[in-house]
């Protein structure tokens, strides 16, 4: 007797052989584990990485000395053949620290930027999975769909035979046949949305154009126990925002102490009445009359506070997504588990007592199509319930800002 483990997997060879593909009617065989490895290494991955790294590298741009200043001049009279030479060396002071606190706001923007990219790669993580969850779903419905169509095509032949041979009626036949294409035409919608799904796996590995089957079974999460605190990457992002423009509002600040401008050089002079060779030293800066950063300041202060409300709002947000995520988990575990022990037991044992009913002729072909479509139905929101509790699991994830 076939498991469903055989059965699914002649429903894969099935489609592979019958369905047109993108790729040379191939379609690559894929557990999650290998799946959510490739997605790792996906360019989806790579390139979010690359973001983080082209952040960091920010850093040591803004903590890089300013470069010292060289310069020649001549100052020259041709009417008295007398001139003089320079030669001065300059160097820019930063009294007030304002490249220290450069390079701590671009440190707290690269953090910023690393949260984000944690929060977009989670989310891409999740998406994975959640494709993948679709993808064995699709395909257990399927294979539940088979299973249901091998019952009735055997009614369906008997009541052929049967009406060729006048010993039932060609209505019963008729009425088993349309059952039975209304089967199929289910099964082609499946069939369809299965043929999606695994391009869609096939997305997220970096192949988009060969379909990737998901193997694994489907079943119920088990609740999650203990206290849930979120650790949301987006919520460390706003933070980090904050220190950054916190740090922009201290450099702001200190725009009213001008920057030094130290000069240093030779001269040498023909202009007297004899050469001479002396030194030169100077010192210069800016004057804050019109722009003592009041503006600046101003700007950064307000993000500080946009960013600091902006952080305590996802907080707040992924509290209560978490709160909500785990009652529906657990709601949704507790129906499943209701429905298969009540309504699809039920419908099981229907149809079983239906099956015999009729072949004694107790019961007529549309009690049993009846009891039979029912059972099916039952059948497959069992299935349908479990893929919600696992959409519903995932969606918790999502809410405590970490994979399972």
């Amino acid at each position: 007797m076939f498991t469903r483990t055989h059965r699914v997997a002649m429903t894969s060879i099935a489609l592979a052989i019958a369905s047109p593909s993108t790729a040379d009617n191939v379609v690559v065989t894929i557990d999650e584990s290998t799946f959510l490895q490739r997605v790792a290494t996906a360019p989806h991955v790579r390139a979010l990485d690359d973001r983080a790294r082209a952040a960091h590298a920010a850093v040591g741009a803004a903590a890089v000395l300013p470069n010292p200043t060289l310069s020649y001049e001549r100052e020259a009279v041709p009417s008295l053949d007398a001139y003089d030479d320079f030669a001065r060396l300059g160097w820019t002071l930063d009294l007030a620290g304002r490249r220290g606190l450069a390079r701590g706001a671009a440190r707290a923007g690269a953090d910023a930027e690393r949260a984000s990219v944690d929060h977009a790669v989670l989310a891409l993580q999740l998406d994975a999975r959640l494709a993948f969850l679709d993808a064995v779903y699709t395909r257990e419905h399927l294979a539940r769909l088979d299973d249901a169509r091998t019952a009735l095509q055997a009614i369906v032949d008997s009541l052929r035979t049967r009406s060729a041979q006048g010993d039932a009626s060609s209505y019963d036949f008729d009425r088993a046949a349309l059952e039975l294409e209304l089967l199929d035409d289910e099964r082609t919608t499946v069939r369809r949305e299965l043929a999606i799904a695994q391009l869609r796996l096939g997305g997220f590995v970096g192949k988009p154009t060969t379909p990737h089957d998901a193997i694994g079974a489907l079943t119920l999460p088990r609740p999650l126990d203990g206290p849930l605190v979120p650790a949301r990457s987006d919520v460390l992002a706003a933070r980090a925002r904050e220190r950054q423009a916190d740090r922009e509002l201290a450099s702001a600040r200190r725009t009213w102490i001008p920057r030094f401008d130290l000069v240093v050089g030779m001269k040498a002079s023909t202009s007297g009445p004899a050469d001479g060779i002396g030194y030169v030293v100077g010192i210069g800066g800016d004057l804050p009359l019109f722009d003592r950063g009041g503006a600046h300041a101003a700007k950064a202060r307000a993000e500080v506070k946009r960013w600091r409300s902006e952080a305590d709002a996802l907080a707040l947000t992924a509290t209560a997504e978490v709160e909500q995520a785990h009652r529906e988990l657990a709601l949704r575990i507790e129906q499943a588990e209701a429905y298969a022990a009540g309504p699809a037991k039920r419908a099981g044992d229907l149809q079983l007592r239906a099956t015999v009913a009729y072949r004694e002729g107790d019961r007529s072909i549309l009690e049993l199509l009846d009891v039979q479509r029912t059972a099916r139905e039952a059948l497959v929101h069992v299935l349908e319930l479990a893929y919600l509790a696992r959409r519903a699991e995932l969606g918790l994830w999502r809410a405590l800002g970490r994979t399972p």
